[in-house]
């Protein structure tokens, strides 16, 4: 985070205000059971299996990194206060909004998971594998319907208003 607000210092006036809409974490939640971190995890899963079945290579497999980390809002605070060029007006956590019936909440969540990490995946491995990769994405995410649910209760966003110095 250091380095992107010290980034964004260049690129804002004295006094201007910057908004930022972040994944993250309640400050009770370790890392490892983070939402975004358990949907890498069972991402991670899938590949060994598909590894193991000669589809992608093990090595690439062992060498592939994914270098995300999902903040607490006390994290988040620190992180601005040590920056010396911005200061926090405001720290919200914006409102689950309700999945509707008509959704299911495991495409949902492969969707999400295929949008964000999709094109890091295919650097590594290829375009070819994708589907295979998401369809058995969403078979270990319907026999462990219990992702879902505690990835609903422990997913937060903040809505971070930062003004530069």
């Amino acid at each position: 985070m250091e380095c992107f607000l010290n980034a964004r210092a260049q690129e804002i006036a004295d006094g201007g205000i910057m908004v930022l809409v972040i994944p993250g974490r309640p400050n009770t939640v370790p890392h490892s059971d983070s939402p975004g971190n358990v949907s890498l995890q069972l991402i991670g899963s899938c590949l060994m299996d598909m590894a193991r079945k000669g589809v992608v290579s093990e090595d690439k497999v062992d060498t592939f990194n994914f270098p995300v980390y999902y903040m607490t809002p006390q994290e988040l605070e620190a992180a601005v206060e040590r920056n010396e060029y911005f200061s926090l007006k405001k720290l919200e956590t914006v409102p689950h909004i309700p999945i509707p019936p008509t959704v299911s909440p495991i495409q949902l969540f492969v969707s999400h998971a295929r949008a964000a990490s999709e094109e890091v995946i295919k650097q590594q491995f290829g375009e070819e594998i994708l589907d295979e990769l998401f369809d058995s994405y969403l078979k270990k995410l319907e026999e462990q319907p219990s992702i879902i649910a505690s990835a609903t209760e422990t997913a937060i966003i903040f809505l971070a208003v930062l003004k530069r110095k």
